[in-house]
């Protein structure tokens, strides 16, 4: 059943139509050369290279919305990580408010947060555990929005201070401080889904990154500035 679910998908989404300006935007997306190479991936079923794929078209364009709603479908299908699912669900309806597919969106979204709360009620002894671990969840989702927004704040900087640099800048000599090891750190390397929250939960229990991120500010410009293979010091509390 697996296989032909995601053409009936897809499919189902075109039959339910969309806004011209909203289908004229996601066509165009879908011409993105990383959002068809993402596509094509899902065509041959190989779910971690169409995730890479979406995922690096959000972090060259984080205003792109149609890579939100195929990283959906994957968490939801194919990799069960309901979290993200709903995640990419709500950045789809976010970016394109105004799509008549908003309705059906919105049903994949609360199937998802049904298998979701189905998951952890069946693996608690209690309906109150249950309600925590969800609870759990939104933070977590929240966290991201958090991390989002503070990445769309980075670039939008960024993009004002490129504005306003001159046309022959002078060139800036910059030291580079070796870091020393510290046996009271730990070093770790990035992998794929990773965020600040998810790496301070790892190390330390809870939700608190800061230190993590004042660790590592001489290689990161936010809270979410990471990427795959990347090392970060992990400084004990």
């Amino acid at each position: 059943m697996r296989m032909i679910y995601l053409p009936l998908f897809m499919a189902t989404l075109i039959l339910c139509g969309c806004n011209k300006d909203a289908q004229g935007l996601d066509e165009k997306e879908e011409r993105n050369v990383l959002v068809k190479q993402g596509l094509a991936y899902m065509e041959i079923k190989d779910w971690n290279k169409a995730e890479t794929a979406f995922k690096q078209a959000l972090e060259n364009n984080p205003k792109m919305a149609r890579p939100h709603l195929d990283l959906a479908l994957i968490y939801q299908q194919y990799k069960l990580n309901y979290v993200h699912a709903i995640y990419h669900y709500d950045r789809y309806l976010e970016l394109r408010p105004n799509s008549e597919k908003t309705e059906f969106i919105k049903e994949q979204k609360r199937k998802v947060e049904r298998a979701l709360a189905n998951h952890y009620v069946g693996q608690s002894k209690d309906i109150r555990q249950a309600e925590a671990q969800l609870k759990q969840v939104q933070q977590e989702n929240a966290a991201l929005k958090q991390q989002l927004a503070a990445l769309k704040k980075t670039i939008s900087s960024q993009s004002a201070a490129v504005a306003s640099a001159p046309t022959e800048p002078k060139l800036i000599k910059r030291t580079v401080t070796e870091r020393k090891p510290n046996p009271h750190h730990q070093i770790y390397t990035v992998i794929a889904g990773d965020n600040l929250t998810k790496i301070a939960k790892k190390f330390y229990g809870d939700d608190d990154y800061d230190a993590i991120y004042q660790a590592n500010k001489d290689r990161m410009k936010s809270p979410g500035d990471l990427r795959v293979g990347q090392t970060l010091v992990i400084p004990s509390r």
